[in-house]
């Protein structure tokens, strides 16, 4: 069972690199519209990209980035203040909350 377990682990490895060529390939020009610091940055960004245009999320995150700019600064932050800050993106109660976990 473990030498199944290695080549299903070895074939979807492949399977990944494999796609992640095609993607490069295919969109070698593309740019995020999403302005970040940090991976941790774009994570958030990307949470709150979620039936909201990238242009309020920009908006949102500048100000949000400033005084939080970092997992550990967003981790602290009270998911009522956090709600607050985020709210003109929508859905804002479960975008804090999954904010606060990931971070």
């Amino acid at each position: 069972m473990v030498a199944s377990d290695t080549a299903d682990k070895k074939a979807a490895k492949q399977h990944a690199a494999k796609v992640v060529r095609a993607l490069k390939r295919d969109y070698a020009d593309a740019e995020c519209a999403l302005v970040y610091d940090s991976p941790v940055q774009l994570l958030v960004a990307t949470i709150l990209s979620a039936q909201c245009t990238d242009e309020r999320v920009n908006i949102v995150t500048k100000k949000l980035f400033a005084k939080y700019p970092d997992a550990e600064s967003l981790a602290a932050l009270p998911v009522k203040r956090l709600e607050k800050i985020i709210e003109s993106t929508g859905f804002f109660r479960n975008k804090a909350k999954n904010i606060k976990a990931a971070c």
